[in-house]
């Protein structure tokens, strides 16, 4: 039954990775369920064995991403050595490269924001599973006596959905090719984070460093 269940699960994935390259090569939109069969081999039935429709297959993927990053964030929240500034910095950072590299990412970001629903599911996958971690580094740096802020959870939620929507802005491409329209948007970013936690913007990085 366990390998069974283990195939069962194998296969989706591989499923999954097939439909995201056709996403990103032709866009969510214009893909089919017919283009998925094609590039994955599978009969209709055998698609349906796995999946109910095309935009399950996006929303399994989209938890894939978050999920993925989640893993990749465990140990920095579970680190019991770090102050929690240096936590958050390196949370942030882990945040915005990804678990994909980031041609992949951007590719990724701009199909997905094609859709105000579907980026709207994105933006909620990504903020209901990272409030919980980013809200224990900000608790504790709360009990270290480095972050003022009186709500942490609601604090942590707040400054999610600001990071988060980033592909959403009109001007999301220029930041992507102009390194100087970059910078400011980082720097306002980190402004407002500091501002929000009660410390100066020098001490935060929310970006990694090309």
């Amino acid at each position: 039954m366990v390998d069974l269940l283990k195939k069962h699960y194998t296969k989706k994935m591989e499923l999954v990775e097939i439909a995201e390259k056709l996403f990103l090569d032709k866009g969510y939109e214009e893909t089919s369920v017919e283009d998925i069969l094609k590039a994955s081999g599978l009969s209709k039935g055998g698609f349906y064995h796995y999946f109910k429709s095309k935009e399950e297959v996006l929303a399994e993927s989209i938890n894939q991403f978050a999920e993925g990053l989640l893993i990749e964030l465990a140990p920095i929240v579970e680190d019991k050595e770090l102050h929690a500034l240096e936590k958050l910095n390196q949370f942030m950072e882990k945040k915005s490269t990804s678990q994909k590299p980031k041609k992949e990412l951007i590719g990724y970001l701009c199909m997905l924001k094609k859709s105000d629903f579907t980026f709207y599911k994105y933006t909620i996958a990504i903020v209901q599973k990272y409030i919980d971690p980013l809200a224990r580094i900000i608790e504790q740096g709360k009990a270290e006596g480095v972050f003022h802020v009186e709500f942490p959870r609601e604090i942590a939620d707040i400054l999610l959905r600001a990071v988060t929507s980033v592909p959403q802005s009109m001007f999301f491409n220029e930041y992507m090719e102009d390194q100087n329209k970059a910078a400011k948007y980082k720097a306002s970013m980190e402004a407002i984070m500091a501002r929000s936690l009660g410390i100066d913007s020098k001490e935060i990085r929310v970006f990694a460093n090309d």
